[in-house]
């Protein structure tokens, strides 16, 4: 069962323009993210799907493969479904966004274990406890919420579950000004933006119109749900910094400088 490793970059950016270019300690931002997936122990081959040939000559300058796809792609989706296409060889995919430079390889891996172990399931993702209420709060902050066996329910940018009618002892469960050693601070899921498929499921997905929900919360997840996608998600405490902004190259610019320096 081959894994495919897709790292979807395009060059026009509303908020970042250039931004899979952007200079993160000497390297360009998305072959940082390149890296990060080839060493997943589960990936057998990693690729990026551009529609810019000045990010398909970095890419491979710095040692991986790009695959120019086209420019109406609607989505990130779209553009690894067209590289896909042609490999029907890779049998599981895995959607790593390009603005994750620190995604741990780690939280790679075990969602393609994932999915691999839950043969209901088209799709993995993964997620973290949210403990900060202004990320509960924030409608920049993708919420997922599961069901008891961890396959995705709903995901939204509010604040979900709502906590306006929980009593106290609920709160308790959710709140961090109630945690507790016995009760961890919990305010939800946030949702990662990783993905990994089986082929035919991705293939499927994007011949899809976009859904109701997909249209209201402006999240594509909500397409799969909504058409009877089962998502599985693995929760994980090894968090990223997803960048959108030039103020969050920064932010990560601190945290790879960390892990650079002598002795770290």
């Amino acid at each position: 069962m081959s894994v495919l490793a897709v790292i979807p970059a395009r060059y026009a950016s509303t908020r970042f323009p250039g931004k899979p270019l952007a200079d993160l300690c000497g390297k360009p931002l998305v072959v940082h993210t390149c890296e990060r997936a080839r060493e997943a122990k589960r990936v057998d081959e990693v690729v990026v799907a551009t529609d810019d040939a000045r990010i398909a000559r970095a890419v491979e300058a710095n040692g991986f493969r790009a695959v120019m796809t086209s420019p109406d792609c609607p989505s990130g989706t779209d553009r690894i479904a067209e590289v896909v296409a042609g490999r029907p060889d890779a049998s599981i995919i895995v959607n790593v966004q390009g603005d994750e430079p620190l995604i741990a390889p780690e939280v790679i891996d075990r969602a393609v274990e994932a999915l691999e172990s839950d043969p209901a399931c088209a799709v993995s993702t993964a997620v973290i406890r949210i403990a900060r209420r202004e990320d509960f709060e924030s409608p920049h902050v993708v919420k997922a919420v599961l069901d008891l066996s961890g396959r995705a329910l709903y995901f939204s940018r509010s604040s979900v579950p709502n906590l306006t009618r929980a009593s106290a002892e609920d709160l308790a469960l959710f709140a961090p000004e109630e945690a507790s050693a016995s009760v961890p601070a919990f305010l939800g899921f946030k949702h990662f933006g990783l993905y990994v498929y089986r082929r035919e499921a991705l293939l499927q997905i994007v011949k899809l119109p976009p859904s109701p929900l997909e249209r209201v919360e402006k999240l594509e997840q909500l397409r799969f749900l909504e058409h009877g996608f089962q998502i599985r998600a693995i929760e994980t405490a090894l968090d990223s910094i997803g960048v959108d902004t030039p103020e969050d190259l920064e932010a990560a610019r601190v945290v790879l400088e960390k892990r650079l320096a002598p002795g770290v």
